[in-house]
């Protein structure tokens, strides 16, 4: 995900326990009794946010989103209540519109459709996931920039750094440690800053706002929910194909036509008909699993196919449950030489070096962060343009260069090589030179001319 998706994300989510609030002191003092917190260590501050988020079992909040245009000019973007009770949420936006999960089932009521649409309950990701958003801060450095009040609290001001990215700000309550504020970057003439407006933590959420109700005169469609079922059997009619199940039993079963979701909690595996030909996400690294050899390795996702199923693992126990189906499951690693890359000596090790300019190089990718030039998460289309760039005529049809000649024959997520089918290039090697996650740009770092 790139930084301006990351900030936005984490924007609703780590501005998701904002004051001004009644009783912040009681609060405070509960959770540091609880986590066993002395005076505000600052420099460990994104860990005690992680660990008093851990402690929320419910919270009601108010929050807005507003953005700022590069003369000042500040509006109000949208207004969200949310309400979460374990794993159950609902949330109200400012068109009146309600999504609520009760812990088994998902469904939206649309007032200007007037309709409640029944959504798929899992996978789901939960809006303002606190936990999601602690595990976000933690994955880039940062440091304490200082202290200001916000929304009538103290608050410890951090400034995250995602490498090659833009800089953004974190706002977290001095004495509780929960986040207040996030001011992302100002990018294309536009800054974002998300606070919850109103925050009550540990506070009980009227068991009615998770109860399902079909107002007056508003019809009730279904969008393929799928049901949950108790056991593989059950689930196996209703798809219609025997799920692969690991050793460890899943919390619930979901089935549906052609599909079969195993919940772990936080980790979700999904089962589908394995249709056409794997292809991978063109940024994603790449090991071998399955029948088919090839495992897309994409943030916290892990996907291959399996005796005729594609096999769909996210979520942070994803390599454990994956290997549990997959015992010849082999991720790609990052600090090792490539393996059957096709390249003569089996190295990642150019014949042609290219020079690279490392400020060009970071102002790409701050582009890439700002939503432009996606094609350079795609080693590829970088390959691609490289080949063009140099050899012109030489590689023939463009668009035929691109879809039907260049092949990634290695990507440990860090590093690349493609094999070129056509002129005078036999192989590109590529790496990501300014971040190296699945956000990072791909740099041309050498190549090996045909003949070779």
């Amino acid at each position: 995900m790139g930084i301006a998706a990351a900030a936005l994300v984490a924007g609703i989510a780590l501005a998701t326990v904002l004051a001004p609030w009644p009783g912040t002191a009681g609060l405070g003092g509960w959770l540091r009794a609880q986590l066993g917190l002395g005076p505000a260590a600052e420099t460990d501050v994104v860990h005690a946010m992680e660990r008093a988020i851990a402690q929320l079992q419910s919270y009601h909040g108010v929050l807005e989103k507003r953005a700022t245009n590069a003369d000042g000019e500040t509006w109000l973007v949208r207004r969200i209540e949310v309400w979460v009770d374990g794993d159950r949420y609902a949330t109200r936006d400012d068109t009146g519109v309600v999504t609520v999960h009760d812990g088994r089932r998902k469904w939206q009521v649309r007032p200007a459709d007037r309709v409640v649409a029944v959504l798929p309950p899992l996978p789901d990701v939960r809006p303002f996931d606190l936990e999601d958003e602690a595990r976000a801060a933690l994955r880039y450095p940062h440091r304490v920039v200082g202290r200001e009040q916000v929304a009538g609290r103290e608050a410890i001001r951090l400034r995250i750094e995602p490498p090659g990215g833009l800089p953004y700000d974190l706002w977290v309550d001095a004495e509780t440690h929960l986040p207040l504020r996030l001011r992302t970057a100002m990018q294309n003439g536009i800054q974002t800053e998300t606070t919850f407006v109103r925050f009550e933590a540990n506070a009980p959420v009227d068991p009615s706002r998770f109860r399902f109700e079909v107002p007056a005169g508003y019809r009730v469609e279904e969008e393929n929910p799928g049901q949950f079922v108790d056991t593989p059997a059950e689930a196996a009619v209703i798809a219609g194909f025997a799920p692969l199940l690991p050793d460890e039993a899943p919390r619930r079963i979901l089935a549906a036509r052609d599909r079969v979701v195993l919940d772990y909690g936080e980790t979700v595996i999904v089962e589908e008909p394995a249709q056409g030909p794997f292809e991978p996400q063109p940024n994603a690294a790449l090991g071998s699993a399955g029948q088919d050899g090839v495992l897309e390795v994409f943030g916290e996702r892990l996907r291959w196919r399996q005796q005729g199923l594609e096999i769909t693992v996210e979520g942070p126990q994803r390599v454990e449950l994956a290997r549990a189906l997959a015992p010849d499951l082999r991720l790609p690693d990052p600090g090792g030489q490539p393996s059957g890359s096709g390249s003569a000596s089996g190295n990642f090790d150019p014949q042609v070096e290219v020079s690279v300019d490392m400020e060009v190089e970071r102002n790409s990718q701050q582009q890439v962060d700002g939503g432009h030039f996606p094609w350079m998460l795609d080693p590829v289309q970088v390959a691609g343009a490289f080949l063009l760039g140099q050899f012109g005529e030489q590689m023939g049809d463009p668009a035929a260069l691109v879809d039907e000649h260049i092949r990634v024959v290695h990507n440990d997520g860090r590093r690349a090589i493609v094999e070129v089918e056509v002129g005078p290039v036999a192989r590109v090697y590529l790496e990501r030179l300014v971040r190296p996650d699945e956000s990072g740009i791909w740099t041309v770092v050498g190549y090996d001319p045909r003949g070779s």
